[in-house]
């Protein structure tokens, strides 16, 4: 009788463990988390300076010419800060934001820009 006692209180533990053990198991980041974004980006020159591009499933959204935010008509001088400031749109088309650069946008990616 000791021994079947022994044995139910030993299978119901290791039971309660292995419940446990699968209940409190993190869950994976695999699941429905991984969306491919329909936007894309091109950084193309024109003349002496550079553009970028902000594509929809492959149509036109976006043609930035000139550095947003900033006063007058200034252009990227570098591809670096063209393609800078488009994945800084690319990020918020990403998180269903409104694409809007603004002044602290291009100071904390160092856009180079004549501050007026």
């Amino acid at each position: 009788m000791k021994n079947i006692h022994k044995y139910l209180v030993f299978s119901l533990t290791i039971s309660m463990i292995a419940i446990l053990v699968f209940y409190f198991q993190p869950e994976s980041n695999t699941t429905n988390t991984i969306t491919e974004s329909p936007y894309s980006l091109k950084v193309l020159t024109k003349n002496d300076f550079w553009i970028y591009e902000v594509y929809n499933n492959e149509n036109l959204f976006i043609r930035q010419e000139y550095i947003p935010a900033a006063i007058g008509k200034q252009v990227f001088k570098t591809k670096e800060d063209a393609e800078k400031m488009g994945k800084v749109v690319l990020a918020k088309l990403s998180q269903d934001k409104f694409p809007a650069i603004s002044i602290s946008d291009l100071d904390a990616n160092n856009i180079n820009f004549r501050k007026i």
